[in-house]
Formats: structure tokens, sequence, C-alpha cells
């Protein structure tokens, strides 16, 4: 009775088919083999990006920690290289100073004999002066 339901219902119905565990099925055999083939490709692809998602959230991670270790770095190098500006600036300073305080020591040299000299001219003037005067009173 069971066979003869059935095979009255595949004969009004030629869709209907029963498959090899004895379960009626709507589809064509092949259609619903294909279609549990693409349900298990498409677990396997969802299985794929999810592990994907996995794999770019880590490469992201990453990315952000090289980046912020590379912008500290940045800063350590800028701040090394004002550093190392300032001390270049400073040492131009100090060679400047001591070429300046050279000049400042040589005029001082300098200064100190145009001094002497012109002591040693203004007892010249006053040497002549008294001789001429001296001169000067003989005359007389």
């Amino acid at each position: 009775l069971y066979h003869t339901i059935i095979l009255f219902w595949t004969m009004n119905f030629p869709d209907v088919t029963i498959d090899d565990e004895c379960q009626l099925r709507v589809l064509h055999p092949e259609v619903h083999d294909r279609s549990t083939d693409l349900a298990e490709e498409c677990q396997l692809l969802v299985s794929k990006v999810r592990e994907f998602q996995t794999i770019m959230a880590s490469i992201h991670s990453e990315m952000n920690h090289l980046a912020k270790d590379t912008e500290r770095q940045k800063l350590k190098t800028i701040g090394q290289r004002v550093k190392l500006e300032h001390n270049s600036s400073e040492d131009a300073l100090s060679r400047e100073e001591a070429m300046l305080l050279s000049k400042i020591e040589a005029k001082t040299k300098e200064m100190e004999e145009f001094s002497s000299y012109m002591a040693s001219l203004g007892r010249a003037e006053g040497e002549q002066l008294a001789e001429i005067e001296k001169l000067d009173g003989r005359g007389n």
C-alpha cells in the first residue's frame, strides 16, 4: 500500500522524487545535490571569510602599533635634531664669542700701546715746551 501511494503520488507529481533515504523530495536529485554542495561551499566560504577577517584585524592592529611606534621614533628624532642644532648653534656662538674676545684683547693691547705712546708724546711735548721756554727766556 505504501509503495502504491508513492507510485501514485510520483505519477501525478513528476517533480516529486524519493531519495536514497526514502524521503520525498520536491527538487530534482541533481538540483538537490547541487544545492547541498553549494550550501557546503557557502559554509566553507563563510569560514574562510571569518578567518580572513581575523587575520586582517590582526594585521590592522599590528599596523596601528607600528604607526604609533614610528610616530614616537619620529618625535624622538626631531627632538634629537633640535638638540643637535641647538648644540651646533651654541658651539658656533662659543667660537664667535672666543673670536670676539680675542679681538677685544688685541684692541685693548693696541689701545694701551697708543695710550703709552700718547703719554710718551705728551712728555716729549712738555720737555720740548720747557726747552722752548728755556731758550726763549735766554734770548730775552
